[in-house]
């Protein structure tokens, strides 16, 4: 088989992330989420927040994350309860069926992205993860 051409940088990285968001989004649907949902989960399973923490932590304006939480509430899946540090205010953080939706999205989402890469050698994928970790630390100042 011939050896592709090589894309632009742009050109490369748009359709890499394409690949990534079409896996992300089948599998959050899959799992009966929006990618909205599936996003909010996984950040409240590494660390649950205030309303506020978490609208700025998923790009969300306020109006919009109480909807998202309250339909993840309904579904069972994240709960507020209050904050140990401050009684006045709620955490949401995941139920136990909700981290059990957050690991399974996660470990689905590791292994198609572990497929995508699995045509790179070790030192390939170090090499990507290094010129991917630049490109996002940039993205996000």
């Amino acid at each position: 088989m011939a050896k592709p051409k090589p894309l632009a940088v742009g050109p490369a990285l748009i359709r890499a992330s394409t690949a990534v968001t079409e896996h992300y989004e089948r599998i959050s649907s899959d799992l009966g989420l929006t990618m909205q949902q599936a996003r909010l989960l996984f950040v409240l399973h590494r660390a649950p927040t205030n309303m506020l923490g978490l609208g700025a932590a998923v790009g969300l304006g306020k109006s919009t994350m109480t909807g998202v939480v309250a339909r993840m509430e309904s579904a069972g899946l994240v709960a507020r309860v209050p904050d140990p540090g401050d009684r006045r205010n709620l955490v949401v953080e995941p139920t136990a069926r909700g981290v059990e939706v957050a690991e399974d999205f996660e470990r689905r989402l590791r292994t198609e992205v572990l497929r995508m890469v699995r045509v790179l050698d070790p030192p390939e994928r170090e090499l990507l993860a290094e010129l991917l970790t630049k490109v996002i630390v940039a993205a996000e100042e």
